[in-house]
């Protein structure tokens, strides 16, 4: 593809297409499979303590993400933004988030960028919820364009008032989609004019492919403050593209987006990847269901648990009944959940379990991974 085609395709791919893809990427993740077929949580087991030394409601969950205390180690992941139902949708992530005191997260804030009738979508998350640690997001195909200005940068820390801000690296997304970006050979340049400009923590966000041993160093070395995992075992954008009509690949025998439905490296293996050459903050998500996968996740290493999946499903039913009580209940049931491991375990904060080896075992294919 010339220089000339891809800066077409580029204009082509303007905010009305970005915000009806919003829309379609929440309604097919409702209503089809689109999860990994294979979980790596399900091989990892935790080994349970019979008599705790402990009281249930002795023991403390909170903890500090950068420059804020939060009541447990949750955050509800990026899902959406740049679309009327997503303003509904982060209203009621971000009350729910602020109701019990945990990480809220956007999704990608270029549509706001491109389109200030949007801006609401994602600036609804704040005026809502005050005094959370909320990070924004921006993709790797904005922060590696010819066009990027740097202070599109500070335009979605503003949107939300972000604590924190995440680039996230959806290349195989964007691959499999029609008018994707694929061209990131500027992304180290201009990456390094954001963290010269700007001193926010930024995190490195993978959307279900995760990260390996040596992108997580070189990351690091870079100037990334964390990790979000987004490895293979949760949803996948490959299958969801695999759902749209995306005329380009019907020029194949086969549909690339169904083909690499199940590309990617397995949560549980990137954490340990991540964590053995970086230790900064890690946010575990890919796959995670319950608050025994968040222990499982601070096992292996990392600091947060992350679920996008369980959020939606919740503010859904919340959208339709004019509530957030589903929401905050599926952040009080994965709370429980992890309380109940802890206490399983004979640990009464989560600081003693975080890398701690002598807490699990790992079967099947997820040590065949490890050991090969």
């Amino acid at each position: 593809m010339t220089e000339i085609e891809r800066k077409e395709m580029s204009k082509e791919n303007n905010p009305k297409e970005i915000m009806d893809r919003k829309i379609e990427h929440l309604r097919i993740a409702l209503e089809y499979d689109v999860q990994h077929s294979k979980n790596y949580f399900r091989d990892m087991k935790l080994i349970h303590h019979p008599v705790p030394d402990i009281d249930f409601d002795e023991i403390d969950l909170t903890m500090k993400f950068y420059d804020k205390i939060i009541s447990a180690p949750i955050c509800i992941s990026a899902i959406t933004g740049g679309h009327p139902v997503s303003k509904e949708i982060n209203e009621i992530l971000a009350k729910a988030a602020e109701e019990e005191n945990i990480i809220m997260s956007v999704g990608s804030q270029r549509a706001g960028i491109e389109d200030s009738t949007l801006l609401d979508s994602f600036e609804i998350t704040r005026k809502v919820a005050p005094t959370i640690p909320i990070i924004g997001n921006i993709g790797i195909g904005q922060v590696s364009s010819e066009d990027f200005k740097v202070e599109n940068f500070k335009r979605c820390i503003e949107m939300v008032n972000a604590d924190v801000m995440a680039i996230h690296l959806n290349i195989l997304h964007e691959l499999v989609q029609d008018k994707g970006d694929i061209s990131y050979k500027l992304f180290r340049r201009n990456f390094k004019n954001i963290r010269e400009t700007y001193d926010i923590p930024i995190i490195a966000k993978e959307v279900g492919t995760g990260f390996n041993q040596d992108l997580a160093l070189n990351l690091d070395k870079l100037g990334f403050d964390g990790f979000d995992i987004g490895g293979a075992g949760g949803t996948s954008f490959a299958a969801i593209e695999s759902k749209r009509k995306n005329f380009n690949n019907q020029k194949f025998t086969r549909d690339p987006a169904e083909t690499f439905r199940e590309w990617g490296i397995p949560t549980p293996i990137s954490i340990i990847y991540v964590r053995k050459v970086s230790q900064k903050i890690i946010i575990a998500t890919g796959g995670l269901r319950t608050g025994i996968d968040i222990a499982k996740s601070l096992a292996l290493g990392a600091d947060v648990g992350g679920f996008a999946y369980n959020f939606l499903q919740s503010a859904w039913k919340d959208r339709k009944a004019n509530t957030i009580s589903n929401t905050v209940k599926e952040i009080k049931t994965l709370k429980n959940e992890l309380r109940s491991c802890l206490w399983l375990l004979n640990l009464d904060n989560i600081t003693k379990l975080k890398n701690n080896n002598d807490k699990f075992v790992i079967l099947g294919e997820f040590y065949r991974w490890l050991n090969q």
